[in-house]
């Protein structure tokens, strides 16, 4: 028997940052899949095999024990941990002891900030469990892919492997998670090529507050209020075209605080401002900052934008929000 399972990448819509400081967050999956084959084996271990991670100037290949890699192997190897742990969470579930072997691809960067290691702990999760006869709903997928992300990390908010599994809009609040009605944005996400450190960037941003906290406190306070706004547009009866112009206007205050923070970099900005020039609604930052990826709102110019990405430096990648999470693609008796 063999199963193949799929999850989405995921995007922070609105309130990176200031969620740390007990504001809300929308975060969104998107149609950018990793996607899992998971079977028995004969020798009673877990053999993880990839290909076509996309990780820039990368070539990786797993095997049982070893990794085998033409460049730095950092990240290909942390793929390897969610993998692995997911399995065993998976297998402790089911109070099995069996051999499994995992076959991987992935349209998702790795280490982007889109989310790809929660969403190939969820499409792991997804497959072995659908092999091993365990029939999980997506919120227990969640909790599994969360707790595969504190095992690896140490620390998670849950946000990324939730909405990989649930899929379309999430409201993100103090620990609660809301569904929002998932609507269709056409959107185009520019990559840098290169990531900052969420965890440095964090503690950037605790620097400031601490050093001046009646200058960061208003910009804080201010993108929680971008954040209710934006729930209440998509929420609201508008038209579309409406709809977009707001959410847009949104995301170009949500960046503008952003780069207030110190989180962005020159490259980022860059494909922020030539997605805007090429006829983008909006513009901002996704994700931690100092790299990684922004994304822009380009109803009726996804082609224009990613050029403009393409010819400032960026990586484009068309997409848009995708309603389904987890998703059993084939099962082969």
């Amino acid at each position: 028997m063999r199963v193949l399972a799929s999850a989405p990448a995921k995007i922070i819509l609105f309130g990176e940052h200031s969620v740390v400081y007990g504001k809300p967050a929308i975060a969104a999956a998107i149609d950018l899949r990793t996607y899992v084959w998971a079977e028995f084996n004969k020798n009673g271990r877990i053999r993880i095999e990839a290909k076509d991670i996309k990780i820039p100037g990368l070539t990786v290949s797993f095997s049982e024990s070893e990794i085998y890699f033409e460049t730095d192997y950092g990240k290909a190897a942390e793929v390897l941990s969610y993998v692995r742990e997911a399995i065993n969470l998976v297998l402790e579930e089911a109070g099995k002891q069996k051999g499994v072997t995992v076959s991987i691809t992935s349209q998702i960067p790795v280490g982007a900030g889109l989310g790809s290691s929660a969403a190939v702990a969820v499409a792991t999760i997804g497959a072995v469990s659908r092999l091993l006869g365990l029939e999980l709903t997506k919120e227990e997928v969640a909790k599994l892919g969360h707790k595969t992300e504190l095992l690896v990390q140490g620390a998670s908010s849950g946000i990324d492997p939730t909405v990989s599994a649930i899929g379309g809009f999430l409201y993100y609040e103090k620990g609660t998670f809301e569904e929002l009605p998932a609507i269709e944005l056409p959107i185009v996400i520019g990559y840098t090529g290169s990531s900052g450190s969420t965890k440095e960037l964090v503690a950037k941003v605790r620097r400031s507050f601490e050093e001046m906290p009646d200058i960061i406190t208003p910009i804080l306070n201010s993108m929680g209020k971008v954040v209710e706004k934006a729930k209440e547009v998509i929420l609201a009866d508008y038209d579309k075209e409406i709809k977009f112009q707001l959410l847009g206007q949104l995301m170009n205050i949500n960046h503008g605080l952003l780069d207030a923070l110190g989180v962005s970099t020159k490259s980022l900005s860059d494909l922020v401002y030539a997605s805007r020039e090429a006829g983008a609604l909006g513009a901002k930052i996704t994700g931690a900052g100092g790299g990684g990826c922004m994304y822009a709102l380009a109803p009726g110019k996804q082609s224009e934008v990613a050029t403009a990405i393409k010819i400032a430096g960026g990586m484009p990648m068309i997409t848009k929000i995708s309603r389904e999470g987890l998703r059993i693609e084939e099962v082969e008796e």
